[in-house]
């Protein structure tokens, strides 16, 4: 039977008639708040200077998409619910997907060696199963040289992708430690070809998007005629340029297709409906990996996994030569998000975000901000608390029913959490959410989630109110039973809670300015707003937008204001210090910058000025076409962690991109010498000598 899709192209509403679940129209009132939606997009467009954007979302009987700006700026071909982007490495969950099919039927063994379905696969110095390809932790690399890995021109079959790699050594034990990885999935679509006996793309067709009716999901191929094919791009400064032509056929099944946003929503439906799999092989694709140690590796087969304002959400990202792509699902609202847009190296996840408030009427994530530095661990404490405990509740609406554990949880949150020892206790907080901590923070937060639903109240509210509401209701509920039935907290730490969730009642409801708001009202609005307060919104997300936009348009002072006055609000956290940093070098004051940026390092060693973050933010500055920003951020860094190895080929690639051939040799050697088995080693080795520097002392 046909039904009808109400789709949204550019202004006007159109409809479309297709083989697909029947939906309706959003509600007047959800009609009005995309209205409104449609202001922030164009706004959100012209800051990250983005030509193209689908968004779109189903949720029940209700799917809208959206497209906005261009798809195709010369012809002026405007971006519609049908453009056909590049998928890159949401096509991820797709293969995983295939494989449990296979396994399903009895094909694929998960723990048996993948030369089982692809013999010529060289043998390594460890086995590797296919589970540890799917959570990639199977010991295999990603691009060494991504001079030529990600710049192929030819074509490649699927013997030839995996010639690309298959002389790699194993980066490590597999089972031992996570490297996200293209080239694993690329290994698995190979195994898909062993296990069944057809290609990559005839299985899929016939069995993941065939069935699911994703008519416009095909491999990306640059010789066929695709409908609807969006042109690429990147920024070079703040001007358009065609993204460099890449055949990206030897990504295959790690990131070789091209697709739809109301397709991307077909599949996410899909799969929390258990319209291609079993509840139990979902199940286990949902369930997060751990490495042999114990450490969780918030991805499980083919989905990143993290809780999200205390929901159980499931989600992949995509980036790539003309492409970026996002797919968010929230399995038990039955809600999937989904956008794909034609500009590199931007993130889409705040459009991701924004969408969700609007269709929920929720607050994507509670940012609070703990004013006191003795009552920050407390904090800490309830949000692994509630993060975990709820999104378990919501994933599987079953109590954790371990009474033993759940007293033992409780007992060790009070002993080590909430120790005197505050170097100790910060870390045995960072290790309650994993295996090796035991998982206390699920277990006794899931304990709490089922005491206060038995109590009669209602979960879903806690995503309006947040983790100092969950964890006070919980401790005045422990309080108020006097057989000792529900686990109790520390006493100080149930005080320091009921007083922090009370300030926060008193401020949670205050939002961000308008946009039209001036630097100095904002100072004066939000100084007062929060003034004795212990507990109220943190704006720093808001701010370093503020920021970073009136930089990009060269407003120096507006940019330096917003970070002094996340500074003053916010004089605790490492984030507010890390923005003042990164403008301060932005605006040429390097000393400041670094003091700041040491002043962030202090407040938390694994925060906004960790060698990660501070990677990070080179690259997406780079990929903004400010690379000489990059760099500084990079030699800031750099300066500020002499003993990290990969910060030095990062540095490196960067002055290869600049023409600065003896720097990158010095980074890259520096690289080796600090760390010799680094996850870019082979590749710096390679860099060396293709870039004229002496091979000599360059072996592991």
């Amino acid at each position: 039977m046909q039904s009808c899709k109400y789709y949204a192209f550019v202004g006007a509403l159109a409809l479309l008639c297709g083989v697909a679940q029947a939906t309706s129209a959003p509600s007047p009132a959800l009609a009005a708040r995309l209205a409104d939606f449609d202001g922030w997009v164009a706004q959100r467009m012209a800051t990250q200077r983005l030509p193209g954007i689908t968004v779109g979302f189903s949720q029940g009987e209700v799917e809208w998409v959206k497209g906005y700006g261009y798809a195709d700026l010369e012809n002026r071909v405007p971006a519609t619910a049908r453009s056909s982007y590049r998928l890159a490495s949401v096509t991820k969950p797709m293969t995983a997907v295939a494989v449990l099919q296979l396994v399903e039927q009895g094909k694929i063994d998960l723990d048996a060696p993948v030369q089982t379905y692809v013999p010529y696969f060289p043998v390594k110095a460890f086995p590797i199963t296919v589970r540890q390809l799917l959570g990639h932790l199977g010991g295999i690399d990603a691009y060494r040289d991504s001079k030529v890995e990600q710049h192929f021109k030819e074509h490649k079959d699927t013997r030839q992708s995996i010639a690309v790699f298959a002389q790699f050594e194993l980066i490590a034990e597999p089972g031992t430690r996570f490297r996200y990885t293209s080239y694993g999935y690329n290994l698995l679509g190979a195994v898909i070809e062993g296990a069944s006996g057809e290609s990559y793309g005839a299985y899929m067709r016939r069995h993941v998007w065939g069935p699911l009716g994703m008519d416009a999901t095909v491999m990306d191929d640059p010789d066929a005629v695709i409908a609807h094919r969006v042109r690429g791009y990147r920024l070079d400064g703040q001007e358009w340029k065609n993204s460099e032509f890449v055949d990206i056929s030897s990504r295959f099944s790690a990131g070789g297709t091209r697709s739809s946003v109301p397709d991307m929503l077909a599949f996410g439906r899909g799969v929390h409906e258990g319209k291609i799999l079993s509840a139990a092989s979902v199940a286990a694709m949902v369930q997060p990996m751990a490495t042999r140690a114990g450490r969780l590796t918030h991805y499980g087969m083919g989905w990143e996994i993290s809780p999200t304002g205390g929901r159980y959400a499931i989600a992949h990202s995509g980036q790539q030569p003309e492409t970026v792509t996002y797919l968010y699902i929230f399995p038990s609202r039955k809600l999937t998000i989904a956008v794909a847009a034609n500009l590199e190296r931007i993130n889409p996840e705040g459009f991701v975000q924004r969408l969700f408030e609007v269709v929920t009427g929720e607050p994507w994530q509670l940012n609070t901000y703990i004013a006191e530095a003795g009552a920050q661990r407390a904090y800490q404490v309830a949000q692994g608390l509630f993060e975990e405990g709820r999104a378990y509740a919501e994933r599987t609406r079953q109590p954790y029913a371990d009474v033993v554990a759940t007293r033992e949880a409780f007992t060790q949150i009070n002993r080590q959490a909430l120790a005197p020892d505050a170097r100790a206790a910060r870390a045995y907080i960072e290790a309650a959410r994993h295996p090796a901590g035991a998982s206390v923070f699920l277990v006794a937060g899931a304990s709490m989630a089922e005491a206060l639903r038995q109590s009669g109240a209602d979960l879903d509210t806690y995503s309006r109110s947040g983790a100092l509401a969950f964890a006070r209701d919980y401790i005045l509920l422990s309080q108020g039973t006097k057989d000792g039935s529900l686990p109790r907290f520390d006493p100080a730490f149930e005080q320091a809670i009921v007083a922090l969730a009370a300030s926060w009642d008193r401020t949670a409801a205050i939002a961000w300015p308008a946009a039209s708001a001036s630097i100095a009202a904002l100072d004066s609005q939000l100084r007062t707003a929060f003034r004795g307060q212990r507990a109220y919104p943190d704006f720093v997300p808001e701010l370093l937008e503020l920021a970073q936009a009136s930089a990009a348009r060269g407003e120096a002072e507006v940019a330096l204001a917003a970070s002094r006055l996340a500074v003053a609000l916010y004089p605790l956290s490492d984030r507010a210090h890390a923005l003042q940093g990164l403008i301060s070098l932005r605006a040429g004051n390097t000393d400041a910058a670094i003091a700041a940026l040491h002043l962030a390092l202090a407040r938390d060693p694994l925060g906004a000025a960790s060698p990660a973050a501070l990677n990070l933010e080179a690259y997406r500055l780079k990929g903004s076409g400010a690379v000489a920003q990059g760099m500084a951020v990079l030699q800031a860094a750099v300066s500020l962690h002499p003993r990290d190895a990969n910060l030095q080929d990062s540095l490196a690639e960067f002055y290869v991109e600049q023409g600065l051939r003896p720097q990158a040799v010095a980074a890259y050697r520096q690289a080796l010498q600090l760390d010799p088995r680094y996850p870019g080693a082979v590749g710096a080795r390679a860099a060396i000598i293709r870039l004229g520097g002496e091979t000599k002392a360059l072996a592991p």
